[in-house]
């Protein structure tokens, strides 16, 4: 059986000016980083409040880890005050289980719903532009910018081709995407859409893609948080060209997939021709490697993304996430 393991605090402050508290949720999926859980809680304790925009926080950590590894990490912070904290472990392996037992632990009455990953750590103004964001733009969804942490002595060739470097936009422009990264959504909107993270892409990656390309296609509106900072490690051993190659293949793969679960056949048609013109294009690119680390890249992840996603719809699933994963 799951276990859960709450330890409720009372961060609620109804501020001065009578606004009742919205009650957020965040959620983090953590397997065997101690480290890095024990990070997060500790910053999240540090959020500023704007009087104007109370709220009450509930952290909600889901170790996919049957021992329970991060327990007694997690429990260390159970009596900061800052917010309550909820404990669940998620014994079914794999991300989008952890994701779907994050969000059927939020406590009743959850107003908005918040995932950060276990290996990120948020400005201590997060939470506060997130809020900003929100009710500026009347938004149902906010997404915000995730900035790489490199280690000591990176390659100079990946810093340079900014592979780790992801896409920003402008503050409160409105997108057509998220990711579970860096986000924030209404709570009750998605549960009355009935909306999950897919099962079968177990360990495929990108189910936070769907999820999220899934509420776009139903209305749902997101709008960009530029305030809203996230920092990200960058492990050593992902600055590979192995990694980085595999990693750049199965994004384009995860699209595909998404497309042969939910898609019809109109979007597959669409996901194998794109996929196919990228290829080209990647090819017809990649002189440019010799010259420029940026176009180089560039180059390669058209390539790879582009057959990625080809390969997707003739039906390989690439297993990221699955033990001794190989494509």
């Amino acid at each position: 059986m799951n276990q859960q393991d709450t330890f409720p605090q009372s961060s609620a402050r109804a501020g001065e000016t009578g606004t009742a508290p919205l009650n957020i949720t965040v959620g983090v999926l953590t397997y065997r980083r101690l480290d890095g859980i024990a990070k997060l809680l500790d910053v999240m304790t540090r959020q500023v409040r704007h009087p104007a925009r109370p709220y009450h926080l509930t952290m909600v950590i889901v170790d996919n880890d049957a021992s329970g590894s991060a327990k007694a990490t997690v429990e260390g912070f159970g009596q900061t005050g800052a917010y309550d904290l909820i404990y669940v472990i998620e014994t079914n392996q794999g991300i989008p289980f952890a994701r779907n037992r994050a969000l059927d632990s939020a406590p009743p009455g959850t107003d908005l719903f918040c995932f950060l990953d276990d290996d990120e750590w948020p400005v201590d103004g997060w939470l506060d532009a997130m809020l900003e964001t929100r009710e500026k733009n009347r938004a149902d969804c906010v997404y915000g910018p995730v900035q790489p942490v490199y280690p000591e002595n990176p390659p100079e060739y990946f810093i340079k081709a900014r592979v780790f470097e992801r896409k920003k936009n402008q503050d409160g422009q409105r997108i057509n995407y998220a990711a579970s990264n860096n986000v924030m959504f209404d709570y009750p909107l998605i549960r009355s859409w009935n909306l999950r993270f897919e099962e079968k892409m177990r360990y495929t990656g990108g189910t936070d893609y769907l999820f999220f390309n899934q509420a776009v296609r139903r209305g749902m509106k997101v709008f960009w948080a530029d305030k809203a900072l996230v920092y990200d490690i960058v492990p050593a051993n992902r600055m590979t060209w192995k990694w980085v190659l595999q990693r750049q293949y199965r994004l384009g793969n995860t699209f595909a997939v998404s497309e042969v679960l939910h898609g019809n056949l109109k979007r597959r048609i669409y996901r194998a021709a794109y996929g196919a013109t990228r290829v080209v294009l990647g090819l017809a690119m990649l002189p440019a490697i010799l010259i420029s680390p940026y176009w180089g890249m560039r180059a390669l992840t058209h390539v790879l993304r582009g057959a990625g996603m080809v390969n997707g719809i003739l039906g390989h699933a690439y297993q990221e996430y699955k033990p001794n994963a190989a494509l």
